[in-house]
């Protein structure tokens, strides 16, 4: 009983630090507090009304309700309905997996929606009301961005534990259509607001914006790459050639790196004169190499339960290394075209090098590479590559999962 109690409280600690920083500024905003920086900001000489609680969800309170959300979100799964009928074990290890996905997005961006000029007071504070006092972000896309993120700790979940796959049929099903009406919500949200045409090199779009496209690329690599991958690579046989697989695949990652962020930087207004646009590739690729570098010594301690733990580690470079590379490059979102490309091919290779598996009909490989190049084409003729192609790109990931949801079949 005390180990039970000391668990529920320790999991919930953090969501009461994040409810009381939501009372403290709600509170603010009922009594004006004009000490409160986001009332300085915002709400100077007004008085209050119900809808200025919005601010909670549109104003610098954004990161506070979302990750509020999530973390109920990560704490409820294991009541999840589709999985009601999985043992209680199975049930707290998807648990588990959600709460570490949360956990793993909220570091990775809590500069960006917990940045320090948030709490505290300055010496100096507006005159008067310098900001909009109905916030600057759509509550529809801060409630979508969580969903989706929700959603995508799902798929984690699912691609990183190695239980019965009858205990995540129903998830499985539910959690890709969900994640796929959500993604395609974002991304026609992205689109219409503008904000995939602010300028992602000097930054004068909102960071949040960009939080959201690596979102975004995240949610897609899962559905569309890591869930797919792991009944592909269940299927591999014994795995003659494995080695020369990954090989292929090692050698594809770096010209594809290269090659195709090169691409991408030199159709921008900014590095379209001189070679700079080499320079930002060759330290873009070199920070993900050195990323999947690290990450593929794990298998050899004993972090080898999935059926091709190089590649599953290879993904979740995938998935992960953008976010943790903006940190030190805000060029990072710049790797999403080739990392795509390459997430699609991860789970074409295994297939198509090994020599005991099922490989695709060449007409279907030869679709996948049609539809890559003629989008790369498309795109490389715009003026703003990188926005094309996050908005077109996807078709590439999804033609490669229906390749190898085929060759389930």
């Amino acid at each position: 009983m005390v180990k039970s109690r000391l668990s529920s409280t320790y999991r919930l600690v953090p969501l009461m630090m994040i409810g009381w920083l939501l009372v403290v500024r709600a509170r603010a905003f009922i009594t004006r507090d004009i000490e409160h920086v986001e009332v300085a900001n915002r709400l100077q000489g007004t008085d209050f009304v119900v809808t200025d609680l919005l601010l909670l969800i549109t104003g610098d309170g954004a990161g506070e309700f979302s990750l509020m959300a999530l973390m109920l979100f990560a704490l409820w799964t294991i009541n999840l309905p589709s999985m009601r009928n999985a043992p209680l074990s199975a049930r707290k290890a998807v648990q588990s997996k959600v709460m570490l996905y949360v956990s793993a997005c909220a570091l990775l961006t809590f500069w960006i929606f917990f940045p320090e000029s948030n709490y505290y007071s300055p010496d100096t504070l507006p005159a008067q009301s310098t900001m909009s006092s109905s916030g600057d972000l759509n509550p529809l896309m801060v409630i979508l961005v969580t969903l989706m993120i929700a959603f995508s700790g799902e798929l984690f979940a699912i691609s990183s534990l190695q239980l019965p796959s009858e205990y995540f049929t129903i998830l499985k099903r539910r959690a890709l259509m969900k994640s796929y009406v959500v993604s395609i919500l974002v991304l026609l949200g992205l689109y219409q607001g503008g904000n995939l045409e602010t300028s992602l090199v000097t930054n004068q779009g909102s960071e949040i914006n960009i939080a959201t496209i690596l979102f975004l690329s995240q949610t897609l690599i899962l559905s569309l790459v890591c869930i797919p991958a792991k009944y592909s690579d269940s299927i591999l046989k014994v795995g003659q050639a494995r080695t020369k697989s990954f090989a292929v695949m090692a050698i594809l990652c770096v010209f594809i790196l290269l090659i195709v962020t090169s691409l991408v930087l030199q159709n921008t207004t900014e590095f379209t004169a001189g070679n700079r646009y080499l320079l930002e590739s060759l330290w873009l690729s070199a920070s993900f190499l050195l990323i999947v570098s690290t990450l593929q010594i794990l298998p050899r301690y004993g972090f080898d339960s999935a059926a091709r733990p190089e590649f599953w580690w290879l993904r979740m470079s995938i998935v992960f290394a953008p976010a943790l590379i903006y940190w030190f490059n805000q060029l990072a979102v710049f790797l999403i075209p080739s990392l795509w490309i390459i997430g699609s091919l991860t789970i074409i290779i295994p297939n198509l090098i090994e020599q005991d598996a099922t490989s695709p009909s060449h007409q279907r490989l030869g679709f996948v590479a049609v539809v890559g190049l003629t989008i790369l084409m498309l795109t490389a003729n715009t003026t703003n590559m990188l926005s094309n192609f996050i908005f077109l790109g996807g078709v590439i990931l999804v033609s490669s999962a229906l390749i190898v949801n085929g060759l389930e079949q």
